[in-house]
C-alpha cells in the first residue's frame, strides 16, 4: 500500500514538471504585436442626407438636405449648426393674430414628395473628438416686416421637442417644454450639453408627425406658432413679411 502510493505521487510530481516545462517553453517561443490607431476630428457633410438625423426614425435614412425648406450650413466643419429648417406660416388676413407654421415634406430620391411629414427641426452636431460641451439657442434677430410695415412685438413659441441621436452620444439635460422667442428677450437656449455630451449628429424636431412613434404624435402642423398682437395685427398692410430666425451653437453655460 505504501509503494503504491509512492508510485501515485511520483507520477504526479512528473506530470507537474512536466506541465510547467512545457508552459515555460511556449513562453519562451511566444511574442506579443502592439496594434495602434489615431483618432482625428471629423467633418460634417451638411449635404449629405446620412448628416441630417431624421428625429422619428434615427436609426433609418436622413433628411435629404435638398428636402424644400431646409438650408444646410455651408460653412460647418466638425462642430456646429448643420442645417434648419425655414418656417412657411402661410397666407393671413388683415386682423389674425397667431397662425402655425406649416410642416416639412419628405422627399425621395428623386426629389418627388413621399407623402410623409416631420416638424420643423434644427439640426447639429460634435465630432471632433474632444467634447467639451455646447449650448443651441434660438433668436428673433430681426422681426416680421414688408415694405412699409413691421409687426412689433410678434413672437414666435416652439413646443412639443423630440430630440434624437443617430449614436451612442447622450445629452441629459431636458429640452424646455415650451420656448418664446421675441426680438426683446434676445436668445434662448433650447439644448444644453454638459462636458463629455452632446457627441454625434443630432436633430431637434418641434411637434411630430401622426405615425411618429416618438413623442407627440399629429402636433407637426401646430408646434411652431406666430403671434401677433391685436393692435399690430388689426393694422397690418398688404405684402409679404420676412423675420430672421438665428440658430447658433455655443458654448456651455
Amino acid at each position: 500500500m505504501k509503494l503504491r502510493k509512492l508510485c501515485a505521487i511520483a507520477l504526479v510530481a512528473t506530470i507537474g514538471a512536466a506541465t510547467v516545462g512545457s508552459a515555460a517553453s511556449a513562453a519562451e517561443n511566444s511574442l506579443g504585436s502592439e496594434g495602434t490607431v489615431t483618432v482625428s476630428g471629423g467633418i460634417i457633410d451638411p449635404e449629405d442626407p446620412g448628416s441630417i438625423i431624421d428625429p422619428e426614425n434615427p436609426e433609418g435614412p436622413g433628411i435629404d438636405p435638398e428636402t424644400p425648406g431646409i438650408i444646410p450650413n455651408p460653412d460647418i466643419e466638425s462642430k456646429g449648426i448643420i442645417a434648419v429648417s425655414n418656417l412657411k406660416f402661410g397666407s393671413v388676413e388683415v386682423g389674425t393674430t397667431s397662425v402655425n407654421a406649416r410642416s416639412i415634406a419628405l422627399i425621395d430620391e428623386e426629389g418627388e414628395e413621399t407623402g410623409e411629414t416631420r416638424g420643423n427641426i434644427v439640426s447639429f452636431g460634435d465630432v471632433t473628438g474632444s467634447y467639451t460641451g455646447y449650448t443651441i439657442t434660438g433668436e428673433l434677430t430681426s422681426q416680421f416686416t414688408n415694405d412699409t410695415t413691421t409687426l412689433n412685438g410678434a413672437s414666435i413659441t416652439y413646443t412639443n421637442p423630440l430630440l434624437a441621436t443617430s449614436g451612442t452620444g447622450t445629452i441629459a439635460a431636458a429640452v424646455p417644454a415650451s420656448v418664446v422667442l421675441s426680438t426683446e428677450e434676445g436668445a434662448q437656449t433650447f439644448v444644453s450639453a454638459g462636458e463629455g455630451e452632446g457627441s454625434g449628429l443630432w436633430t431637434l424636431e418641434f411637434g411630430q408627425s401622426a405615425t411618429s412613434e416618438a413623442g407627440t404624435p399629429g402636433t407637426a402642423e401646430d408646434a411652431v406658432q406666430l403671434d401677433i398682437p391685436l393692435s399690430v395685427a388689426s393694422a397690418m398692410t398688404v405684402g409679404t413679411y420676412t423675420a430672421t430666425v438665428t440658430w447658433t451653437m455655443g458654448a456651455t453655460a
